[in-house]
């Protein structure tokens, strides 16, 4: 039995979910502007496996969203994923965010632009073709109205981390382009970790760090 620990925290969305054989179980989301994600993430774990009788050791996988994000919130989230693996020899997966989100709209069968919005007009950005393989790879870019229109195609569709961010990209691009918006959450994360599974593409927990993206306003 493939049992799977979702983790998701580059975002203020702390997100959490049990699924087996690719089907959810159980899940937990609670956007928190002040970040309480160490404390939210560990009692909700807790939760989720004492709730459905599992015992940490009897998990198959932890997979944990490696960014881009929220520094604060991507250390968290691999401080407890890497407490779980080490010390019951769990297989650990890690999955950019951006692919996260690309992965809800999946079934749209077109190209994704992901976009998670930093700081400013800068977003974390990456496209990828209907099977998610990557086209552009994570980058961080101040997002303008030339810059969009560049990368889109007439078979793309875009999705972003909040209707605010939504709304913004919908001023500045000029194409009749779908734009959805979508949390990032651990749910979407289940066919990518059970198809790592299955595969056994597995991190090595000593080595795997977050996906930090360099800022250009950034000394």
């Amino acid at each position: 039995m493939s049992l799977i620990l979702n983790i998701e925290t580059s975002s203020k969305n702390c997100s959490v979910c049990l699924s087996s054989k690719g089907k959810l179980i159980q899940s937990f989301d609670s956007e928190d502007d002040t970040f309480r994600h160490s404390e939210l993430l560990t009692s909700s774990i807790q939760d989720i496996l004492s709730e459905n009788n599992i015992d940490v050791k009897d998990l198959s996988v932890v997979s944990i969203g490696i960014g881009p994000g929220s520094f604060t919130g991507l250390r968290i989230g691999f401080s407890v994923a890497k407490g779980l693996c080490y010390p019951h020899n769990i297989n650990l997966v890690g999955i950019s965010s951006l692919k996260i989100i690309a992965n809800s709209v999946i079934k749209e069968n077109k190209n994704i632009i992901s976009l998670i919005k930093d700081k400013g007009e800068h977003f974390y950005i990456s496209k990828y073709n209907s099977d998610l393989k990557e086209i552009i790879q994570p980058e961080i870019e101040l997002i303008n109205s030339d810059y969009m229109n560049s990368i889109i195609d007439a078979k793309s569709i875009i999705v972003v981390n909040s209707d605010e961010s939504k709304e913004f990209i919908s001023q500045i691009v000029k194409q009749k382009i779908k734009i959805i918006s979508r949390t990032v959450s651990s749910v979407d994360m289940i066919s990518l970790s059970y198809k790592s599974f299955k595969e056994k593409k597995f991190e090595d927990i000593a080595y795997i760090e977050p996906l930090y993206v360099k800022k250009p306003y950034v000394s």
